[in-house]
């Protein structure tokens, strides 16, 4: 017998099943939770991009987007300014191997007699400062002339100097079209940084340029010193010629307006002058003269005119760098910056006539060796021979002969001079006799000059005692220092 099933239970059976499903679903999400957490949206800010909206005149120069990075560069970072044994942090996996640190010389200033000058601390590619070990038996000046003959500056001094004077620093940059608006942008950026790690104020004067000069404005304070480096962005507005004459031209002109403070003009450059106005670089070069303003002088990358670059910081009495990789500008502006206010004071007279260059060797705190150059057009002075006298003595020791014989040399080659020769005696015992004995060591040096063939009447003597001492008279080495021979050229 069967039972007939109507169609309201039916619907009752479906109805529940499906609540059942329901249920047992929402449960297993549940439990699913309750084990694999809740899923995270992830969130990211979004990174400021720069727009790049600048229009930049018509190029002469295209962009190079490549930084030309020598062979065997080796790449540093983070320097420790000035410690007694400089610490250097290097790149992960690489090893750091010494390389030649580099010292400049610039402000000369010379007296019949003295050469003096400053030179900045020894520095590496990367701009890292080492300190010189003034105690190096090895540290060394040498003169070099034409003939190629050399002699050793045997008396110098040599002082660390920190200077507190407030200076006004004169900065050009260059904005022409192969620099590109990111290197342009890491440049600014890196002058921001470097002026905001100067330990005073100091006034500063900005220019921009390409084929055209910009003049950014002068001011102390820092905020108003932004707002000229940044009122236009990388390279906005520029992106022509390089005019390299122009712009140190019109810097220059500017500068000499400001003279309550020292002046520096600082130079930034990625290439070669070619769009200037002004052609004639010499009148340039004669303006910073007059004006005492050093011209420092940036090159940047294999394409800068590096030759042209050095010889304005030669001529001017600046100093020159040259870095290859845009991360090093802003260790260049601190080199540079930072050269202004510790250096070296150096006092020397020369052992050479009409010497073309100073060569300069070095060893520092970190026992590394550090070299520099400088090179000078027919200068004459009063030279020191490296001849000194034994106490109460004026016979000439046989170590001073060959100092002896390259001033007779020199005479030899340059037929139409005379000279006098002077001698000196430290302060022991009675004035005129230390006159007497002065006298006789110069006529012992010019005996000796006319035995190796220069005439009598080429030579003139006189003693001078003790009245002009090199150094003071307080050791028995200062005194032995003293007991010496200068030269003196008077007639061409």
């Amino acid at each position: 017998m069967g039972h007939q099933i109507s169609k309201t239970f039916l619907c009752q059976i479906a109805i529940a099943t499906s609540l059942f499903f329901v249920v047992a679903c929402r449960e297993s999400r549940e439990i699913f939770a309750e084990v694999a957490g809740p899923k995270k949206i992830p969130t990211s800010v979004p990174k400021p991009v720069y727009k790049k909206t600048f229009k930049p005149r018509p190029g002469f120069e295209p962009f190079d987007g490549i930084d030309h990075i020598p062979a065997n560069y080796t790449f540093i970072y983070e320097p420790t300014f000035i410690t007694q044994k400089p610490v250097i942090k290097k790149r992960i996996g690489e090893t750091y191997v010494p390389e030649k640190l580099t010292i400049n010389t610039y402000a000369f200033t010379r007296n019949k007699k003295e050469i003096n000058f400053r030179m900045s601390y020894p520095t590496n590619l990367k701009g890292s400062y080492h300190k010189i070990n003034a105690a190096d038996s090895t540290n060394a000046f040498r003169f070099i002339n034409k003939y190629n003959d050399t002699c050793y500056v045997t008396k110098y001094t040599l002082k660390e100097v920190r200077d507190t004077s407030i200076y006004h620093i004169g900065i050009i940059l260059d904005h022409s079209g192969s620099m590109g608006d990111e290197r342009c942008t890491d440049l600014q950026d890196a002058l921001s940084e470097s002026l905001k790690k100067m330990s005073k104020r100091n006034l500063i004067s900005l220019w921009k340029f390409d084929s055209d000069i910009s003049y950014e404005g002068t001011a102390y304070d820092s905020a108003t010193i932004q707002k000229m480096l940044y009122r236009k962005r990388g390279m906005d507005g520029f992106g022509g010629g390089t005019a390299i004459n122009d712009a140190m031209d019109r810097a220059l002109d500017t500068m000499a307006k400001y003279n309550k403070y020292k002046p520096v003009l600082l130079l930034f450059t990625d290439g070669y002058e070619n769009s200037s106005k002004n052609k004639n670089s010499k009148t340039i070069i004669e303006k910073a003269l007059v004006n005492n303003i050093p011209v420092f002088t940036i090159a940047y990358s294999g394409g800068a005119d590096s030759v042209y670059l050095r010889a304005i910081a030669n001529e001017t009495n600046g100093m020159y760098f040259h870095c290859f990789d845009r991360s090093e500008f802003e260790e260049v502006f601190n080199n540079q910056l930072f050269s202004l206010n510790r250096y070296y004071e150096v006092s020397m007279m020369p052992c050479m006539f009409d010497y073309e260059k100073l060569s300069i060797s070095a060893g520092t705190v970190s026992e590394q060796k550090a070299t520099g150059e400088k090179t000078f057009k027919g200068i004459r002075e009063t030279i020191s021979l490296n001849i000194n006298f034994e106490l109460d003595k004026y016979d000439i020791m046989s170590r001073y002969v060959q100092e002896i014989e390259q001033m007779a040399a020199y005479l030899t080659k340059n037929s139409t001079l005379s000279i006098i020769i002077s001698g000196h005696t430290d302060n022991l015992g009675e004035d005129n006799y230390n006159i007497i004995l002065s006298n006789k060591r110069a006529e012992a040096v010019k005996a000796a000059l006319v035995k190796l063939g220069i005439a009598a009447g080429r030579i003139a003597t006189i003693g001078k005692g003790e009245t002009e001492p090199l150094t003071p008279n307080d050791s028995d080495n200062n005194r032995f220092r003293n007991r010496r021979i200068e030269v003196e050229i008077v007639k061409n």
